[in-house]
């Protein structure tokens, strides 16, 4: 089995449960057949950091910590995560998925928008088990939200004009929404109090957004620190998604008059984005969003104070820090 890369890893309960999690996800991947089983074990055992869950994991952690009860909501998370992951590489023309051929470019469209869809069912059919209507609630409005941010994805595609507003609402659907859905799900489920469970969601959304900034930086740091993540520089661009660097370098009448030039040409080179870059640097932008990205960064940090319990307090800071950790990639 793929030894998850996992900046938690420090923790040692995290640690030991997030490998009882991989056999989980390892086991329902084996109880499938035929092509589904093929498809989604290439899918969400892939690797990644499971930071969704590992957040799940440390809301939960109170006196009520039971791993074996959490496991299966933790492994809903990351089910519904790769689901939209799916989406996402439909609607993207991916051909690569953390070094793989998406399923996409394996099958077909059709194949995988199925095993896409078969996932999103299969987070509820889990869920259903907990028998706790605030679970499905939570989760459903989750999906919902995912769903939107894609239409809403697609809506503003190679959209030059569209402000800070118009972006925040779609990273909170297609990424914070599912880091906060996590957060709350481990303060439900370990009974945490009302307060807990609200400002544990809180985090989530924070800590969600600052993710979503810091991916967009290293999409367009120009010495390469995408290609480390396994995507070229600038592929937000090259697939017509305006980031927050470029809302804010658009800003610049003479930035936004030179790459609507460019845009209207179709697919960019490798040499359109190192001249785009170029001319992002020298306007500030990539600057502001770092500045925006601290901004979230820090409410994440404070609202850790709100929650109850010092483990809970250690790992949530420790998450920050790794995001922090890895923003010093992208300059």
């Amino acid at each position: 089995m793929q030894k998850q890369d996992n900046n938690l890893i420090s923790i040692d309960f995290l640690a030991r449960d997030i490998e009882k999690l991989e056999n989980y996800l390892s086991a329902y991947t084996e109880s499938l057949e035929g092509i589904l089983r093929e498809t989604v074990r290439n899918t969400l055992m892939a690797g990644g950091k499971r930071i969704r869950p590992s957040l799940f994991l440390i809301c939960a952690r109170n006196e009520n910590y039971d791993i074996e009860k959490l496991l299966p909501a933790a492994a809903s998370i990351e089910i519904l995560h790769t689901a939209s992951l799916i989406h996402d590489d439909i609607i993207d023309k991916s051909i690569l998925r953390r070094g793989k051929r998406t399923i996409h470019q394996t099958y077909d469209k059709d194949t995988a928008k199925f095993v896409g869809d078969y996932l999103f069912t299969q987070t509820f059919a889990i869920l259903n088990a907990y028998n706790d209507s605030r679970i499905n609630i939570e989760m459903s409005v989750a999906a919902e939200l995912l769903v939107r941010g894609e239409f809403d994805q697609l809506r503003t595609k190679k959209d030059i004009y569209q402000g800070e507003k118009i972006y925040f609402g779609k990273i909170f659907e297609k990424t914070s929404s599912l880091f906060k859905v996590s957060c709350t799900l481990g303060g439900i489920l370990s009974e945490s109090g009302d307060a807990d469970i609200e400002n544990m969601g809180r985090f989530g959304e924070y800590i969600g957004t600052s993710f979503q900034i810091n991916d967009d930086l290293i999409d367009v740091d120009i010495n390469g620190s995408s290609v480390q993540v396994g995507k070229p520089v600038g592929n937000d661009l090259r697939q017509g998604d305006i980031t927050l660097p470029f809302i804010y370098g658009f800003e610049n009448i003479k930035f936004r008059k030179e790459i609507s030039k460019l845009l209207k040409k179709g697919s960019l080179t490798d040499n359109d984005m190192q001249y785009i870059l170029g001319l992002l640097i020298d306007t500030g932008a990539i600057k502001k969003t770092r500045e925006k990205f601290f901004e979230y960064i820090n409410m994440a940090i404070e609202i850790t104070k709100k929650i109850e319990g010092s483990q809970r307090q250690e790992g949530l800071l420790k998450v920050c820090q790794s995001i922090i950790n890895s923003s010093r990639l992208a300059k």
